[in-house]
């Protein structure tokens, strides 16, 4: 079942802009991403980042939000699952995954069963699990990435077409049945 109904609120009435879910470890580009949601909040004052996770880096984390002075603009909620965490997704707009180096990975892909479109950093390892539904930046683009994050904040038809992206990248790549009958076929049928 897919996580879209006719209860889903309306895009424009949500009230984070962007979330992040993941470790908040330097392999996940937590701290790259407070630099970055600076340069969003220059030109959309009002944006909202949500932080979902935790980790060995929640303590620098902090004291950078504070220095940015980005506390009413970035709010942590620590490690969340079940329901209080797709409360989350469901009041946001995009999500962001800035790994800076990766090997794949499902954090942005469960944001995206919500229709949610995502901007990553281009690496080499998310061609193949992220090749639609997500704005790639040029790695270690701060400012590339932020102007995506804002492109898709305000370009109504390029966040409806990459959201569209989203979703149907979750229904025909990422379906755990399909996954699954395509692992079984490969080690019983080949």
């Amino acid at each position: 079942k897919y996580l879209q109904s006719p209860k889903t609120k309306p895009v424009s009435q949500r009230r984070y802009d962007a979330v992040f879910q993941g470790r908040l470890h330097p392999q996940k580009g937590v701290l790259e991403l407070v630099d970055i949601w600076k340069l969003v909040v220059k030109k959309i004052p009002t944006a909202q980042l949500a932080i979902i996770g935790d980790g060995q880096l929640e303590n620098k984390l902090k004291t950078k939000i504070k220095k940015l002075k980005l506390n009413k603009s970035i709010t942590l909620f620590g490690f969340q699952t079940g329901v209080k965490k797709y409360q989350i997704f469901k009041n946001s707009k995009i999500v962001l995954h800035p790994a800076i180096f990766d090997s794949g990975g499902m954090a942005a892909a469960e944001a995206m069963a919500w229709s949610l479109p995502g901007v990553s950093f281009d690496l080499e390892s998310l061609k193949s699990y992220y090749p639609q539904g997500m704005l790639k930046t040029d790695i270690g683009n701060y400012q590339q990435f932020s102007d995506n994050i804002v492109l898709l904040l305000t370009d109504q038809q390029m966040y409806q077409q990459t959201s569209k992206q989203a979703l149907k990248l979750i229904r025909e790549i990422w379906d755990w049945r399909k996954r699954s009958q395509n692992i079984y076929n490969k080690i019983f049928r080949d």
